[in-house]
C-alpha cells in the first residue's frame, strides 16, 4: 500500500487494473473440442496401423506358388528309448548320423525343401522316384549298422511318401494335405488298417525300417522300376474315406 494513499484508493485503483487487463479463460468448449480432435486422431493412427500390419500378414501368408512334388517323411524309431537306455549323448549321435546319412543323398537328387521335425525329416523332391531312391539306400545302409554307432544301438526309421500340390510361400516353406499324408503313412501301424470286401486282407506290416507310399505317388512312379506291394487300405485321420497303402519291397 503506498503511503499517503486511502484504503479505498487503493481498491479503486486495482478495480481499475483489472478491469484493464482482464484474466481470459477459454470457453469451455474449446477445451472439448480439443480432446475431441485428439481422441479421434489417435484413433485413427491406430486403425492405420493396424491395417499395416495386418496387410503384411497377409502378403506373408499368401501363396506365392503351387508346386507338384513328393513329399517325404523320415522319423527315428523310439529316440525316447535310446535317451533313457544310452544316454542323450549317443542319442544324439543318432540323430546326427541319421541327418548325415539323409541329407548326403538328398543334396544329390535335386532336394527341394528340408525341415527337421525333432527325431526326423520333412522333405521334398520334384519326383517321386528320387524320395523313394533315398529312403530305400537309407533304410539299406541303417540295417548295416553305422560305424559311428555303437553295435548294440538300434538305428531304424519310418518313412512315409505322397504326392500332391503343395503351396509354396513367400518364405518357401511348403504347406498342404499331401505333406499331412505323408505324416499319416509314416505313422501307421497294424491297427490302422481294415478288411475291404473284395479285397485281400492286410498284409503283415512291420512297424519299423518300412517306406509307405499313397496311390498318387505311385502313380508317378515307373512300376518296372521300383518293387512295390499293396499293404492294404486304412483310415488316415483327417482324411475321408479309405486310403489304399504300398510299400517299397526291400
Amino acid at each position: 500500500m503506498g503511503p499517503g494513499r486511502s484504503p479505498i484508493a487503493q481498491t479503486q485503483e486495482m478495480g481499475e487494473w483489472t478491469m484493464e487487463h482482464p484474466v481470459v479463460t477459454p470457453p469451455f468448449y474449446h477445451e472439448r473440442t480439443f480432446h475431441v480432435v485428439s481422441g479421434l486422431v489417435a484413433a485413427a493412427v491406430v486403425v492405420l496401423v493396424y491395417r499395416i500390419v495386418r496387410r503384411r500378414r497377409q502378403r506373408n501368408n499368401c501363396p506365392v506358388d503351387f508346386v507338384n512334388e513328393a513329399v517325404l517323411v523320415v522319423d527315428l524309431v523310439d529316440s525316447t528309448y535310446l535317451a533313457t537306455h544310452y544316454g542323450d549323448g549317443m542319442a544324439m549321435r543318432a540323430k546326427n548320423v541319421l541327418k548325415d546319412r539323409i541329407l548326403q543323398r538328398a543334396d544329390a537328387r535335386g532336394l527341394s525343401f528340408v525341415e527337421n521335425i525333432g527325431d526326423g525329416y520333412f522333405m521334398t523332391f520334384p519326383s517321386v522316384e528320387a524320395a523313394v531312391d533315398i529312403a530305400a539306400e537309407l533304410v539299406r545302409d541303417l540295417k548295416n549298422h553305422p560305424e559311428e554307432l555303437a553295435s548294440e544301438l538300434p538305428l531304424d526309421v519310418r518313412v512315409g511318401i505322397s504326392y500332391g500340390e503343395i503351396l509354396v510361400d513367400p518364405r518357401g516353406g511348403r504347406h498342404g494335405t499331401a505333406i499331412n499324408k505323408a505324416f499319416r503313412l509314416e505313422g501307421l501301424s497294424a491297427e490302422s488298417f481294415t478288411r475291404v470286401e473284395g479285397e485281400e486282407g492286410p498284409k503283415e506290416i512291420a512297424d519299423r525300417n518300412r517306406i509307405f507310399l499313397d496311390e498318387e505317388a505311385v502313380r508317378e512312379l515307373n512300376p518296372s522300376a521300383v518293387p512295390l506291394r499293396s499293404v492294404g487300405f486304412c483310415a488316415l485321420k483327417g482324411f475321408s474315406g479309405l486310403h489304399r497303402v504300398f510299400e517299397v519291397l526291400p
